[in-house]
């Protein structure tokens, strides 16, 4: 019988055996990612069910996220001094204790208790990515981060539209296929998963763990990092402000203005999906080869930055069905380009408590981004979130533009 490897960690990092636990990896990200993805179409409606409004149900988003900011920096800490399987397990095995709490969820108090919990144990996709970064050279770290970016896609065109499917049979069916999808996940990770980072290379201490504990928004003020990585930082917290808007408001905003049903939204979700795994699985590659990573970023937040707008424009379903596809393509240059250069930044013993301090970062945004978000909605109208969010967006862009002399990392110096 098959056994696992637990002890002997991986240490190969190039040929095939790095594309092997890249598709490890990405199958990782997939399954784990599809069971968020579900709840995109089926909470905001099972929270207006329960009377939840516009800001109460961003607050969940900003909950789960603000639990994330808390623990993430420290799941990279743990996982640069214990390895990166055992930290992707544990946050699988908690990821699946969150999802069996909405199946006995009945009130939004209890909601609001599982997102804490899914927060506390969203390891596993910071933990990926610096499995991305064990195994990659920096020259083809963007390809690799685009590996990731295409399992996301990848999951947003099957979660939302399973969702979708799966809420006509019962409002309470996608959290059981939640528990299902999650359980697969581990499974997998399990038995297929290699360990990429060799233990004991990293000096481990309490100091050290309680320092992962002080939020990185605080870490970043009292100025532990140097310029750049300090300013990349700040980027992550301003991009993720106005992705916070798509996330928080925009099933609310698709249910209130069109009347669609969760169906219909599962369906846009899947269709913007299928547009971020081309962009990211096949486009990134291609347009590196000739386009700066600092050009795709900027490119890519104009054209998302564009979108975001859009939406607010469009008169009917059927056009956003359009707009979709520049959502789609903005992300998808974007992100992973940006992903890149931070991990560059980064010294490689580190890699995984920088990767986590970057998407902490996010995560601050995320949070200020969806309770605005919600605010706005009630405030001032449903399209308000997106006109807002789309010049957050391109100021970001401009931001970048000007600063990334500063960003682009020294080149290594000569043996």
């Amino acid at each position: 019988m098959h056994e696992p490897n637990l002890e002997k960690p991986t240490t190969e990092t190039h040929g095939p055996r790095s594309g092997v636990v890249l598709l490890i990896v990405f199958t990782t990200v997939v399954v784990d990612f599809i069971g968020f993805s579900i709840l995109i179409p089926v909470l905001p409606e099972y929270a207006s069910r329960l009377g939840a409004n516009a800001f109460e149900i961003s607050a969940i988003i900003a909950v789960y996220a603000l639990v994330q900011l808390l623990f993430l920096p420290a799941w990279g800490w743990a996982s640069d001094r214990f390895g990166r399987r055992p930290v992707i397990l544990i946050s699988l095995a908690g990821t699946i204790a969150s999802f069996a709490l909405l199946i006995v969820a009945n009130d939004l108090a209890t909601i609001y208790l599982s997102r804490i919990l899914g927060g506390f144990f969203a390891a596993s996709i910071g933990a990926c990515q610096a499995v991305v970064t064990d195994i990659t050279p920096p020259s083809e770290r963007a390809d690799g981060m685009g590996k990731i970016g295409a399992a996301l896609g990848v999951a947003f065109v099957l979660g939302p539209a399973v969702g979708g499917l799966l809420a006509d049979l019962g409002p309470k069916v996608p959290f059981y296929g939640i528990c299902w999808v999650a359980t697969l996940n581990l499974a997998l990770a399990y038995w297929l998963l290699p360990e990429t980072k060799a233990p004991g290379d990293v000096p481990t201490s309490p100091r050290e763990f309680a320092t992962s504990l002080i939020p990185t928004p605080i870490r970043a003020i009292t100025m532990v990092h140097d310029r750049r990585v300090g300013f990349y930082l700040y980027l992550w917290f301003h991009i993720y402000i106005a992705f916070a808007a798509v996330e928080a408001t925009f099933p609310l905003y698709l249910f209130r203005r069109f009347e669609a049903t969760t169906f219909d939204v599962g369906l846009l979700f899947a269709w913007i999906g299928v547009f971020i795994a081309l962009t990211q699985g096949i486009l990134v590659g291609r347009l590196a080869r000739f386009m700066s990573e600092g050009a795709m970023v900027v490119v890519g937040l104009a054209v998302t930055a564009a979108g975001l707008v859009a939406i607010s424009w469009a008169p009917s379903m059927q056009a956003i069905f359009w707009v979709g596809p520049i959502l789609a393509f903005g992300n998808g240059i974007s992100f992973p380009s940006f992903t890149s250069l931070y991990s560059q930044t980064c010294e490689a013993r580190d890699a995984g408590e920088m990767l986590g301090q970057g998407n902490a970062m996010g995560i601050t945004g995320r949070i200020v981004g969806a309770l605005c978000a919600g605010y706005v909605m009630d405030a001032f109208g449903l399209a308000t979130p997106f006109v807002l969010s789309g010049i957050v967006m391109l100021a970001g862009a401009i931001l970048f533009a000007a600063g990334y002399r500063l960003l682009v990392p020294a080149p290594p110096p000569e043996a």
